[in-house]
């Protein structure tokens, strides 16, 4: 007789209610393996989500809602989620997302016939729903060496699924900062043995124009760059300082914390050629430069503006 695995979603949500329903609908609520769809708001201020997430539970016996009364950004929340999840395998996406049909099953049963302990799929964007259907099976490869991986190729998208057991190891995300894409890629690339990886896609964020507009707003994070860039720089600060990694890893993250200072800039409008000329050298030899400019890089990342620094 076979074993039967079960998966917890965790979704992270913030004034997204809207849109809630139609990723929920997604996962398959009814698929016997989804054990939980557990929904951690992060202290929502849209006045209808009391009714929404009242409503979203009585129609929906697997969904879970985690009410929070402080914001404190997506990487405490998806902790949150993940610590409390009870499933054999955690699935983690954004919370105004489409998955692809029947992806979350795929996705468990290719891990385990091929022994692997960490997922990461494409997340692409798209305007019309039914492109969703175009991809009913996934081409996928495995990798032994993911964390090495995870950093040549930048991943880190929101479409992600683990064993329980290497998020208990891995610690979640990195709490101090608010948002926690890099952090949980890196923190679960850390610790997994074998990763499953595909460029099929796999989660969907809809480019309705008028959607975003009055269903998601004018919050949403991926509008701050100086938090994105404030987030990612100490992410991978963190990281360096508290992991032992190789040559190579260090090297390209180190590459990639130099170009977020120069990236930050430039959207500031605070570039030149001198900070033009170190950029250049330190993509050379990061491991100098990254000596040499580290304690300036965090005092100007420090002082940004307009950064959410949880308490």
């Amino acid at each position: 007789m076979s074993t039967v695995f079960s998966i917890s979603v965790v979704l992270t949500h913030f004034n997204k209610g809207p849109l809630l329903q139609r990723t929920i609908e997604s996962l398959q609520p009814d698929l016997s393996e989804l054990l939980e769809i557990i929904v951690v708001d992060d202290a929502s201020t849209d006045p209808s989500w009391p009714s929404v997430s009242s409503q979203l539970e009585q129609q929906y016996p697997k969904v879970k809602i985690i009410r929070n009364t402080d914001n404190k950004g997506p990487a405490s929340r998806l902790n949150q989620g993940g610590d409390i999840a009870q499933g054999d395998y955690l699935f983690f996406m954004d919370a105004d997302d489409v998955l692809a049909p029947n992806r979350l099953k795929q996705i468990m049963e290719q891990m385990q016939t091929e022994s692997c302990d960490l997922f990461y799929g494409n997340k692409v964007k798209i305007h019309d729903l039914t492109e969703i259907n175009k991809y009913p099976l996934m081409n996928t490869c495995t990798i032994n060496q993911p964390l090495t991986y995870m950093i040549q190729h930048n991943i880190m998208e929101m479409c992600v699924m683990c064993s329980k057991s290497i998020w208990q190891k891995s610690q979640g995300c990195n709490t101090s900062l608010f948002i926690q894409d890099e952090s949980l890629a890196l923190q679960l690339g850390a610790v997994a043995q074998k990763l499953l990886f595909t460029e099929t896609a796999t989660v969907f964020v809809i480019l309705d124009t008028s959607e975003t507009k009055t269903k998601r707003g004018n919050n949403r994070l991926s509008q701050n760059l100086n938090q994105q860039h404030h987030d990612m720089f100490f992410t991978i600060y963190d990281f360096l300082s508290n992991h032992e990694l190789d040559q190579t890893q260090q090297k390209l993250l180190k590459i990639k914390a130099l170009s977020t200072y120069w990236k930050s800039l430039k959207v500031r409008n605070q570039q030149n050629l001198k900070e033009f000329f170190y950029y250049l050298l330190s993509k050379r030899n990061p491991d100098k430069w990254w000596t040499i400019r580290v304690q300036e890089l965090k005092k100007y990342f420090s002082q940004l503006d307009q950064v959410r620094r949880p308490q």
